[in-house]
């Protein structure tokens, strides 16, 4: 194929991100090797070489900047002179993971303007999804189990597609979890179903419920997730988890979660919650994710370090709105 100069991708669900521009790689073919960048972190010359810079053993790169929407605003100026002719060498995509509002994707200020942004919209150099929908789920499911050869038993379909979270890394979890319990078995029964830890509306918020009424949150998290606070491979997914209920508190005070199916009383908590955090304390929820994945990420702390600092700073964040009212604006 043909493939594009630079590409944009929008989509708030960091595992469909990923799977499209594997799947665009792939589709190019030619063996780009990726190099990947946060925009939530500092972007140096590390950047801009592999951007701008050839190979001296050749090769082509695929420059991934995920979570793009986090750059500040004179990054996106300075951007325009890479991007002005095609380098065969050198493929760049920027991923914007941010939560979509009525009218879609928040396009970062400083980047609707800039005329490569409206190049990549009239090339459709551009991929827009608002993550993973009740609808999307038979369609990959069906393709899931066709792929390892199994079967769904009477019923089985719909009640899957149901139970399984709209966060594809989730989704594909529980997936493998059953996988795995099949063994020998190559037909998925309804028993089999028992094996899902996930209850749509529930999880994240139970432990932050759990910090808000001073129960044990090392409990509720054995109970939801049945390991160690400790482990890596869990603490980016509870970070992801927390920051999805952060996101759907915010969207609901601020009366943007028209489109948020959940039960009545779930509902009911999430709003009253988020009255009470404030915009204030939910920012501060999105500030103590953001620094114990970082801590990670840099080396700085270890997992069960970063867990026990987060918990810490939640604690205190349930405090201070305890201590008065909370306002959302």
């Amino acid at each position: 194929m043909e493939r594009p100069g630079f590409f944009f991708l929008a989509c708030p669900d960091p595992e469909i991100i990923r799977e499209k521009v594997d799947r665009l790689l792939a589709d190019a073919g030619n063996g780009f090797t990726k190099a990947v960048f946060w925009g939530d972190e500092d972007i140096g010359p590390a950047f801009w070489n592999a951007l701008t810079v050839q190979s001296l053993l050749g090769g082509r790169r695929a420059v991934v900047v995920r979570r793009a929407e986090a750059l500040p605003t004179d990054f996106w100026p300075k951007l325009a002179p890479a991007l002005r002719g095609f380098n065969d060498n050198v493929w760049p995509f920027f991923c914007l993971e941010g939560p979509f509002d009525r009218k879609g994707p928040k396009i970062p200020k400083g980047l609707a303007n800039q005329p490569y942004f409206t190049v990549a919209e009239k090339r459709k150099w551009l991929f827009v999804s608002p993550g993973l929908t009740r609808r999307d789920i038979p369609p990959r499911l069906g393709d899931w189990a066709a792929r390892r050869q199994l079967t769904l038993g009477p019923g089985v379909a719909k009640a899957l597609a149901d139970a399984l979270p709209l966060d594809l890394a989730r989704a594909d979890n529980e997936l493998a979890k059953l996988e795995l319990a099949l063994g020998d078995r190559t037909e998925i029964e309804m028993a089999d179903l028992s094996l899902l830890s996930y209850h749509e509306g529930m999880e994240g918020f139970a432990f932050l419920d759990a910090l808000s009424s001073r129960r044990d949150p090392a409990a509720v998290w054995r109970e939801i997730f049945d390991k160690e606070l400790a482990g890596e491979e869990m603490i980016f997914p509870f970070i992801g988890l927390l920051l999805y209920e952060a996101r759907t508190m915010w969207r609901l005070a601020a009366g943007e979660g028209g489109d948020i199916r959940l039960p009545p009383s779930i509902r009911q908590k999430k709003e009253a919650m988020a009255r009470r955090l404030g915009a204030a304390g939910l920012a501060r929820i999105f500030e103590a994710a953001f620094t114990a994945e970082a801590g990670i990420k840099s080396g700085a702390r270890r997992p069960d370090q970063a867990m026990e600092g987060l918990t810490a700073e939640l604690f205190r964040i349930f405090g201070a709105a305890d201590g008065g009212k909370a306002h959302f604006s």
